[in-house]
Order: structure tokens, then C-alpha cells, then sequence
């Protein structure tokens, strides 16, 4: 029996109990697109997150820092910052490495924030306003922006300034500690509050012009870190929806880029270390831990099920089938042809079955993308759109899978009723 014949032959068989073959074809395409979509969610989750990362927490694709300033930068800041004369020699080297990118100085201050009757702690992120548009890509629009007009300008988290009842337009005085263990203060004027969508930042969170962080620190020209912007960084003329559309550069394409800096910083004698944005961002690292998780636990729940189905409707056909087993043996048919129609049968199955889940995944990606619905995920404030990309990777892996279940769910009762005695498959009953 050739293959054409055997193909052709198994899609009539599949056809002979029509109500088993279409309630085993909708369980098998109900449950690949089950997988399907809750890949293409995950995927679409992942890359909002990279993205909300990067620009949203203002993390950026690289961060470069002194050696040693994660352990001992706080404790000794003086001896762990960089100074001028480092950030020129960075920029040089970055620039000869990484064409188009942007390297950003950034110098952290912490203390406390007074209306003048009462006072409560702040953390804050000096960056240069023209820096800081650049690195909030789609945001950059959004309210916070900081303004070269206005050296003394803050932009405050929502709940900071409802704490101490700021309004946008006031005054306010900061005290924080220099470099060197002093005290120092200054006057800022709020000029916007701005919610930053997660509830452990949004009430002490602000963000204020690297010179005015560095006069408050006493740390004039010098910077903890400098943050590197690839040139494929998303810009304020990307939609939000290319938030779930346009990938960040992934883990290993980011660890090759940190390499790459690393051993030009070591060959110009500079003792700096480079993170990726993956090792900046912690909460990143948990959530698609989280996720994979649970893609796993589905995908072996849901392939349980569909196996099972498609064993149980093969077993039958098997058995229905025994004295045409008989019949097709007799006629000089081998073992293995009887064994391969059945295998035929199930890949049958598995196409048809991956085809129509395939235009389910796709008219409800469709439907749910256009619906914009909307949820508040933990840790947030503000709500974010529910969308489902198509993860190609992992649908096809399920696909693969699947049919490999398939085929060994209809190969063993094949090949036992193929090895039966033809005189015994003829009577049976």
C-alpha cells in the first residue's frame, strides 16, 4: 500500500463514525487553542513587561556602574561614583561599540520631602530632562516630563504629593545627605505628580534634573550609573499597543551586548561591571517565571486530555475494525501497513484538529484584541489592556508534541490487534 492510498484510505476511515471523529476533533482543536492562546497571552505579556521595564522604570537596556557598587556604593559613595573624566572615557567607548546608542547619567537621592508643617521620606532618580525623554520611548508624552527651563523642577509620584498635599505648582523643601555624610537641602517646585502604576513606589517615588541631584548630593559632574539606550529602543511615535508587539532584545542577545562592553572596558584598564536589563528588573525575572510555570502545568493538563480523547476514540476504531484487520491481513496486507493506517488516522486527526484550532485562536485573538479589555494586575494601579500576540514558538512545539502523543496513542492497540492471528481477528464478534 503506498502512501497516497494508505492517506487516502485512512481519511475515509476517519470518516466512518462522524459523530467520534468530530467530538474527538473538537476536543483535540479546543484544547490546542486553549494553548495556543494562552502562549500567545504569555508571549504578549513578556514583551509589555521587558518594555514597561525598560522605559516604564526608566531601567533602560544596560546599566553600567563602578565594581563593586551594589555591595559597597552606599556605604562609600564618594570612592564608588563616577566621575567626569569616567563618564567621558564610557561614552567614548560606548559609542565605538554600540553605534546610536545612548548613554545616560544618573545619580540617586534619598531623604526627606516637607510641605514646611510635616515631612516624609523620598527616593529620587536625577537624570537630565532631554535623557529622560529619550528613555521613556512611548511615555514620552505622557505627563512627568522634566524641563530644562526649570532647574528646580520635580515630578512627584501621585501619592508623595497627596501625603504631604502637594499640588502641581507648589513649593517644597528636600534634606538629604551628601556624599561625604552631611546634611544638605534645597527647594523644588512640583511641577507634575504622575502615578507610577505600582503601589511600592507610588508614594515616595520622584524624579528630578541629574544637576539638581548632584547639588544636593555635593557631587558635582559624577554619576552612581550610566544607563545605555539601544538605538531600537521604542519612541514616543510608537502606539501603546506596540508595547506587546515590539520585543526588547532577549536574555542571551542582552548578555552578549554586556560581554562585548565589558571586555572593551577591561582593555581600556576601566574596573566597571555592566547588567542587563533582565538583572535590573526583578520583578520581570518573577512574573515570566511565574508564567512559564503555569504554561507548563496547562500545556501537560490539556495534552492529558486530548491524548486520552484521541486514544479512547482509536481503541475503539481498533476494535470495530478487528475482522477488516482480518480481511486486510488476509490479502497480504503486513502488520506494519495495518499498524501505519491507524498512525495515519491520528495524524489525520491531529491536522484537522490543529487546523480548526488554529482559526479558533485566531477569531478569539481577534475578538479579544478589539474588545480592549481591561484589568488592574498586582502591584498596580492603573489598569492595562488585555492582549494575546501568537507565540509561533510554542504553538508549534504543542503541535509537534501533540501529534508525537498522538501517534503513540494510536500505534499500541494497532500493533496489537495487527499481531493477532488472522483466523482470530476473522471471528471476532
Amino acid at each position: 500500500m503506498n502512501a497516497v492510498n494508505q492517506l487516502n484510505l485512512a481519511w475515509r476511515n476517519l470518516w466512518r463514525n462522524r459523530r467520534r471523529s468530530l467530538v474527538t476533533i473538537l476536543s483535540l482543536a479546543f484544547g490546542f487553542a486553549a494553548v495556543a492562546l494562552f502562549a500567545g497571552y504569555t508571549s504578549a505579556v513578556y514583551v509589555g513587561l521587558s518594555n514597561a521595564s525598560i522605559h516604564g522604570e526608566l531601567i533602560g537596556h544596560l546599566t553600567i556602574n563602578r565594581a563593586g557598587w551594589e555591595t559597597q556604593g552606599k556605604l562609600h559613595p564618594d570612592k564608588y561614583m563616577l566621575t567626569a573624566d569616567d563618564i567621558a572615557k564610557v561614552q567614548t567607548i560606548v559609542a565605538k561599540e554600540l553605534p546610536g546608542a545612548q548613554l545616560m547619567p544618573r545619580l540617586s537621592a534619598s531623604g526627606l520631602l516637607s510641605n514646611g508643617r510635616s515631612s516624609t521620606i523620598f527616593i529620587a532618580s536625577g537624570i537630565a530632562p532631554k535623557d529622560l525623554t529619550a528613555l521613556r520611548g512611548p511615555f514620552a508624552n505622557a505627563p512627568g516630563a522634566l524641563s530644562d527651563d526649570k532647574p528646580s523642577g520635580v515630578t512627584a509620584a501621585e501619592g508623595l504629593a497627596d501625603v504631604l498635599g502637594f499640588k502641581v505648582g507648589d513649593s517644597a523643601s528636600v534634606l538629604a545627605s551628601t556624599i561625604h555624610g552631611q546634611a544638605n537641602a534645597a527647594d523644588v517646585d512640583i511641577t507634575d505628580a504622575v502615578n507610577t502604576g505600582n503601589s511600592a513606589t507610588n508614594d515616595k517615588m520622584m524624579i528630578m534634573p541629574i544637576g539638581l541631584a548632584q547639588s544636593l548630593m555635593d557631587a558635582p559632574g559624577r554619576a552612581e550609573a550610566l544607563t545605555v539606550l539601544l538605538p531600537s529602543g521604542m519612541s514616543a511615535a510608537d502606539g501603546m499597543r506596540d508595547m506587546y508587539t515590539r520585543a526588547a532584545p532577549s536574555e542571551d542577545q542582552s548578555t552578549a551586548l554586556r560581554q562585548q562592553l565589558m571586555g572593551a572596558f577591561k582593555q581600556a584598564g576601566l574596573d566597571l561591571e555592566v547588567r542587563t536589563w533582565q538583572q535590573m528588573s526583578a520583578f520581570f525575572r518573577q512574573v515570566k517565571g511565574m508564567y512559564d510555570m503555569i504554561f507548563a502545568l496547562m500545556l501537560t493538563v490539556v495534552l492529558a486530555i486530548v491524548v486520552l480523547s484521541i486514544a479512547n476514540a482509536m481503541s475503539m476504531a481498533v476494535v470495530e475494525r478487528t475482522r477488516e484487520i482480518g480481511t486486510l491481513r488476509a490479502i497480504g496486507v503486513r502488520r506494519s501497513g495495518i499498524t501505519a493506517l491507524f498512525v495515519s488516522e491520528a495524524l489525520l486527526l491531529v491536522v484537522v484538529g490543529t487546523v480548526v484550532g488554529l482559526a479558533l485562536t485566531a477569531a478569539t485573538r481577534y475578538g479579544v484584541n478589539l474588545a480592549d479589555i481591561r484589568y488592574v494586575p498586582p502591584g498596580n494601579t492603573t489598569s492595562v489592556p488585555i492582549y494575546i500576540g501568537f507565540d509561533t514558538a510554542r504553538t508549534a512545539i504543542a503541535g509537534v508534541v501533540l501529534a508525537v502523543l498522538a501517534v503513540g496513542a494510536a500505534y499500541f492497540p494497532a500493533r496489537r490487534a495487527a499481531h493477532h492471528s488472522i483466523t482470530e481477528s476473522l471471528g471476532h464478534v
